[in-house]
């Protein structure tokens, strides 16, 4: 490999790692995060570096509940509306934002004790969105693989 060629390689080797990063990335990180954090509904859980399990609702303890509502997985309610509302959204500098676009979201995500029309219910913390190192590790595992896949074609 003549020294042109070499320069003319690392310049087409640049501009695919700025179109990767640019372009790609988002995605692919936006992607894994929404897949994974909607699996945390049928988990019934968040991970982390570990699994949290949620705190079991009230109905399921209930005998005098049956049926569907008996049975049904934490955070689904008749719909499963919240688990399906998660979605990426492209941000600043390559990066991407989680979001719902529910209204109680926030409240099931984080907790709270200010809850319902009164005020004064209380809403323990059920995590589905938030840093975790099972996200982060998909995406340097994918990322790996695209950029090995960009140098094999370069």
């Amino acid at each position: 490999m003549d020294g042109k060629f070499f320069a003319k390689h690392l310049l087409n080797m640049s501009d695919e790692a700025k179109r990767f990063i640019d372009d790609d990335a988002p995605v692919i990180m936006g992607k894994i995060a929404r897949d994974v954090f909607t699996e945390n509904f049928q988990d019934e859980g968040f991970t982390d570096t570990a699994f949290e399990p949620w705190e079991e609702v009230k109905r399921r303890l209930n005998p005098k509940i049956t049926g569907a509502k008996a049975s049904r997985p934490i955070l689904t309610g008749d719909t499963g509306d919240l688990g399906m509302s998660i979605e990426y959204q492209n941000a600043a500098n390559g990066e991407v934002e989680i979001v719902s676009d529910k209204k109680y979201s926030k409240a099931h995500n984080e907790g709270t004790t200010t809850a319902g029309r009164n005020r004064n219910v209380t809403i323990p913390k059920r995590q589905f969105i938030g840093d975790s190192a099972k996200v982060d590790n998909q995406v340097l595992e994918e990322f790996e693989r695209k950029l090995t896949d960009l140098d094999k074609n370069a």
